[in-house]
């Protein structure tokens, strides 16, 4: 009757457990099976097994050879073995993990007669431990570029550990709490208007519950942002989402690192794309592009395009070579620029030809102002150069007075430069209504 009810017990064990369960007998023959453990073998069912080593079971022999003297040993020793970690088969190439005990089975007398292994998958507690312990080395191995790391328990809305450092004397504000990191976050950022400031505004743990099961692990961003030296730099902020190996809550590791050097780097190289090399004005794709935004979010105002051309250029180079040439440009650009707004839009269209964007105009009489503006600047430049007349001829169309789209400004604008040469030069006409 014993024996029979353990028999029941086993079958019913093996038959519904989730677990990868074995016995195998002092030869290390199996003679029992679970449906996991089949699988995780390459097998269908328990019966393909029960009656097989391991060396017949598995393709990896070198698998089979190491299960096979994991098992001698532990005879050997005479000792079970509890929760082992160890790489368990593959599925579709994923790795996986089992926690595994082998316990011996002895008879009545006490000798040993075989072995019951149960394995739990623990694939996913492991890469989470795994992970969360790679993040944790974040804050007590502070990389030199990070002034600060931050571990924040999300559910308890705590900061457990965080840790400091200077970078060229600066540093960022030490926090007690949630909320401060949020405040000074924000109070040192440069742009008011960037990303940053809208995550932080929205910082919370519903905010962050939303974002991990998004299926997001990790973001990040960059901002311009003052440290505690008083100077402005480029911050990158990255944040990763994981569980806490002990509480299982969610948890993230927030860092702040100087990415200042690589930033201007990069936007030195971005605005050398944008610029004319010479005169370092826009150059005419950039500076149409701009314009065409300038409209397309600005359509009632009024806004006034200048087409400039030097007068005589060629003469200048002739007489006094291009050396001389680059360096009138150079100084025509530099004037154009103190005589307009930053908001205005200058580019170089190419040779000693420019045009000027002049925005949101808010009284007639400024446009003629500036067209005269423009060409005193290309006369004081060519005082230099008396003998070559240097002077200017401006075509002036104003949107939508003129045309409703920069195509047509430049176009008309440009036919209306062609006429002030046609006159005699250094005078500036406006286009012909159409």
């Amino acid at each position: 009757m014993k024996n029979s009810l353990l028999k029941i017990a086993l079958d019913t064990l093996l038959t519904n457990s989730s677990d990868m369960i074995f016995v195998k007998d002092i030869n290390l023959i199996y003679r029992a099976a679970s449906l996991p453990f089949a699988r995780m073998t390459g097998k269908s069912t328990p019966e393909e097994i029960i009656g097989h080593t391991d060396k017949e079971i598995f393709e990896d022999i070198n698998l089979a050879k190491r299960y096979e003297a994991d098992d001698k040993k532990i005879i050997a020793s005479g000792r079970d073995l509890l929760h082992f970690v160890e790489p368990i088969t593959d599925i579709d190439g994923q790795p996986r993990y089992g926690s595994t005990s082998k316990y011996l089975l002895r008879d009545d007398k006490g000798e040993i007669i075989g072995i019951l292994g149960v394995t739990k998958d623990i694939t996913m507690e492991f890469l989470v431990r795994q992970h969360y312990q790679q993040e944790l080395r974040y804050l007590f191995d502070l990389p030199q570029d990070t002034y600060a790391v931050c571990y924040i328990d999300v559910d308890d809305w705590r900061i457990i550990k965080q840790r400091r450092q200077n970078i060229l004397n600066g540093t960022l504000q030490e926090c007690n709490t949630v909320e401060e990191i949020c405040k000074y976050a924000i109070d040192s950022m440069v742009d008011k208007e960037c990303d940053a400031v809208g995550f932080y505004s929205r910082f919370s743990p519903d905010r962050l519950w939303e974002i991990y099961k998004s299926g997001r692990s990790h973001l990040s961003f960059e901002y311009q942002r003052r440290v505690s030296d008083g100077s402005t730099r480029w911050v990158e902020n990255e944040l990763h989402f994981l569980m806490d190996a002990d509480s299982s809550h969610l948890c993230i590791m927030l860092s702040a690192k100087d990415i200042d050097e690589m930033k201007k780097e990069e936007l030195r190289v971005a605005n050398a794309a944008k610029l004319d090399l010479m005169t370092k004005v826009l150059n005419r794709e950039t500076a149409m592009e701009c314009i065409k935004n300038i409209l397309a979010q600005e359509k009632d105002k009024i806004h006034v395009l200048y087409m400039l051309d030097v007068d005589n250029f060629k003469g200048l180079n002739d007489t006094y070579g291009h050396q001389a040439g680059d360096q009138f440009l150079v100084e025509l650009a530099a004037e154009l620029k103190k005589s307009f707004r930053d908001s205005d839009v200058i580019g170089r269209v190419g040779g000693d030809e420019f045009f000027v964007f002049l925005r949101d105009v808010k009284q007639y009489n400024r446009v003629e102002k500036k067209a005269e503006d423009i060409l005193n600047i290309v006369n004081k430049c060519g005082k230099e150069y008396a003998d070559i007349g240097l002077s200017g001829s401006v075509g002036i169309s104003i949107y939508d007075e003129h045309a409703d789209n920069l195509e047509r400004l430049y176009a008309l604008a440009d036919e209306a430069l062609y006429e002030a040469k046609k006159r005699g030069k250094n005078q500036y006409r406006f286009a012909i209504k159409e």
